[in-house]
């Protein structure tokens, strides 16, 4: 029994120095990136684990009632994950959005392992863009910048906060008005002393759920019920009083996990959201054909039709806001050529084609944008701004700035208690989306004369399309090459350059389902 003492001591000393040196890379690493969100949590979770070390395994949770039902609200993003083998690689963007409970690293890293452990064949995209302290009233306006050009097939979703003034609903509205994404949404996990959850948040996210047509992931009921199955407090999930540890971001990524299922009980309709129109349907004879060719046809090239010729164009003609285009296969690896776009009939440096502008830049000491949004009035350019701070009023409530373009230049000046319209109409904010109050309210940190904010105006269109090289046979290569549109009819015309061929498999229309 001695000998087993000292052993049991040996590796708790092992496991106490580990942590030590692993807080101690956190810790340089944090002072090399001190605005990192990412850090702040490892940091804090390894001051945690100091004193309370992660079980090394987790029970399974069991199976939920309802559980045959999973899925049935994520058909488009599940069946692809699903029926992804070796011979088929299906693409799935996943993007992760809300506050501080989606936006753990912990929690992405699980629900990663978690994907490929059940999806190894698929094509899987994993993006996290979660604001931490961001509730639902201050994500609505980052949402602009993250979510509705992020081109996912699966948003997953959480946050508190947004329910009393419809900021949450508005969000849900806008996602179903500029994207075809399935919704994950996750209702809140038991915090604090709670050992049931509140019924009031409860309701209003599955009314959202039924409304918006989202998968909800009933965390609250299932958090509550792993707990009692497995004889654990609240307090054994969490590392403060709110956010999971290590084994409750691991009961939470399950918990999301295992919504995406296959479930071919319920009819999909994604085909009304999502076309996909095969080029080799170009040569059918047919005036309601989307696709056609101007002047000579493409040659089919290894049954795949292929631009080369400068003189032939193919034309699609859809009704949507965005386009993707899937690649044909190359042959023995050939390089493929380029070909020029053209959208509506105008050339890519038409200014009322779609632009959209980055998430601004955080403030000092901390990973909060230092502006929620900038939005226009004037079309927009590709180009590079900067907010600067030039000035701070005598109580440091007040901070006066200018702003620049890398293509429009000094473009006027303004101050944080009120709304700004720069002089060309291309940047826009609203007074109660400055964060310099609330940065150095809750982070105690000033923003000094001379801080800089800066963001881009980026296009949502291509102007040249290569074909890639398609080294992975079982791979589809996609690109989008127009998104940001209004959903309505519009063309798009392919004009090879004559620098090689173009294989061209498909394309996909995305239809948003409100308008």
């Amino acid at each position: 029994m001695k000998i087993a003492g000292q052993q049991l001591k040996i590796k708790s000393m092992k496991y106490l120095t580990i942590l030590v040196l692993l807080i101690a890379a956190q810790v340089i690493q944090a002072q090399e990136n001190p605005f990192s969100q990412e850090n702040a949590e490892l940091n804090a979770l390894k001051k945690y684990e100091l004193t309370h070390p992660p079980r090394p395994t987790n029970p399974i949770p069991a199976p939920a009632t309802d559980e045959t039902l999973f899925g049935a609200r994520l058909i488009r993003s599940a069946t692809l994950l699903a029926t992804s083998c070796p011979e088929r690689r299906w693409p799935v963007k996943i993007l992760i959005y809300g506050q501080s409970i989606s936006g753990s690293q912990i929690f992405t890293e699980q629900m990663s392992a978690y994907l490929k452990e059940k999806f190894p064949f698929a094509d899987i995209s994993l993006e996290n863009r979660s604001i931490g302290g961001f509730g639902g009233d201050r994500l609505i306006r980052t949402a602009v910048h993250d979510v509705y050009t992020a081109c996912a097939d699966l948003i997953i979703f959480h946050v508190y906060g947004g329910e009393q003034h419809g900021e949450l609903e508005q969000f849900f509205t806008n996602v179903r008005r500029y994207t075809t994404s399935d919704i994950l949404l996750m209702n809140h996990h038991l915090s604090g002393t709670q050992t049931e959850y509140i019924p009031s948040s409860y309701q209003y996210l599955r009314y959202i759920a039924n409304k918006y047509n989202c998968e909800l992931a009933d965390i609250s009921s299932e958090w509550m019920k792993y707990l009692s199955d497995n004889q654990l407090r609240t307090a054994d999930l969490l590392r403060d009083g709110t956010h999971p540890n290590r084994n409750g971001n691991w009961l939470l990524a399950h918990l999301v996990g295992r919504h995406l299922r296959y479930n071919p009980l319920f009819p999909g309709e994604w085909q009304n959201r999502i076309q996909t129109c095969f080029t080799t349907s170009a040569y059918d004879n047919n005036p309601d054909n989307p696709l056609t060719f101007k002047g000579q046809p493409w040659n089919i090239t290894d049954g795949v039709p292929t631009g080369v010729a400068k003189q032939s164009a193919l034309k699609l003609t859809f009704y949507g806001n965005r386009v993707d285009v899937i690649a044909g296969q190359l042959q023995n690896g050939k390089n493929g050529g380029t070909a020029h776009i053209i959208i509506d009939g105008k050339a890519d440096a038409d200014k009322n084609l779609p632009y959209t502008i980055t998430r601004p830049g955080h403030g000092p000491g901390t990973w909060f944008p230092a502006i929620k949004r900038i939005s226009h009035q004037s079309p927009l350019l590709p180009e590079k701004w900067l907010l600067k701070i030039d000035k701070i009023n005598s109580d440091s409530t007040v901070w006066f700035f200018t702003v620049k373009g890398s293509l429009t230049g000094i473009d006027g000046s303004g101050r944080s208690d009120q709304p700004f319209v720069s002089k060309s109409g291309r940047v826009v904010i609203d007074a109660s989306d400055y964060m310099f109050a609330d940065i150095k309210k809750g982070f105690k940190v000033m923003t000094p004369v001379g801080f800089e904010v800066n963001w881009s105006v980026v296009p949502l269109f291509q102007s040249t399309y290569s074909a890639p090289v398609t080294a992975d046979k079982a791979k589809m290569y996609k690109t989008t090459l127009v998104q940001g549109l209004k959903n309505g009819p519009h063309t798009l015309e392919l004009i090879p350059n004559g620098n090689g061929p173009v294989p061209v498999e498909a394309f996909e229309i995305y239809r948003p389902p409100t308008q």
